[in-house]
């Protein structure tokens, strides 16, 4: 295929604009029955606790203002550490290894704050508000234990989610007809690079360097062309 300009390629689109249909519907099709079928919905639960100064401190001190994103960073590991995920999968009574538990649980800092909040995504939603607020009670027992101090409180429970947080269905569509577009105007291109024949008279000069000294029109008679 000849170099052609922008408006000779839109032109050869829209001549076959059945294709690029054709290709739109089957891949959103296939995106629609795949997102809709083959993949578990996810929901996330979520608590929130407070890293302040040891509860049997009385008022604040400087030192509870300079508590910064350093030990917090250090509550993070500690939430999603084996030994934590070892005691919430015995206390729930779950057949699970400590890493996939590990793998379920998010802890992150609500931005400069000493807000925390760890979040567990499971296809069930019951079992991901258990293990969210499970996760939160061993931790606080954990820190005690490991920190020698008694500075975390639960600010909200986890509560029970009502809509999953994955697949993003419009998202998926999207890339459905995004990729449908592309595989069509992809075959398209395809046709007209392999199109070698001969269709108008610029045609004619162009392959063969001839000039046209004439062409034969078509006529529509009755019932026939002549």
């Amino acid at each position: 295929m000849e170099d052609i300009s922008y408006k000779q390629l839109l032109k050869k689109i829209l001549e076959r604009w059945w294709i690029l249909l054709i290709c739109v519907l089957v891949s959103f099709s296939t995106a629609y029955v795949w997102t809709n079928n083959f993949v578990v919905p996810l929901y996330s639960a979520s608590t929130t606790l407070y890293v302040g100064k040891n509860t049997d401190q009385i008022g604040i001190e400087s030192s509870d203002l300079n508590l910064g994103s350093n030990l917090i960073l250090d509550y993070r590991e500690i939430a999603k550490s084996k030994l934590v995920a070892y005691e919430v999968i015995d206390e729930l009574g779950l057949r699970m290894s400590a890493g996939a538990m590990a793998g379920r649980i998010s802890v992150d800092q609500r931005g400069m704050t000493r807000v925390i909040q760890i979040s567990v995504t499971d296809p069930d939603p019951q079992m991901a508000m258990d293990i969210a607020n499970t996760v939160a009670e061993v931790f606080k027992r954990k820190v005690i234990e490991i920190m020698q101090v008694e500075n975390v409180q639960v600010i909200d429970k986890a509560e029970l989610p009502m809509f999953p947080v994955s697949p993003n269905k419009r998202m998926n569509y999207l890339v459905g007809i995004i990729l449908g577009l592309a595989i069509g105007v992809g075959i398209i291109f395809l046709i007209e690079f392999l199109d070698d024949t001969v269709k108008t008279p610029e045609d004619v000069q162009k392959y063969t360097g001839l000039t046209v000294i004439g062409t034969i029109p078509v006529f529509q008679g009755k019932g026939r062309r002549t």
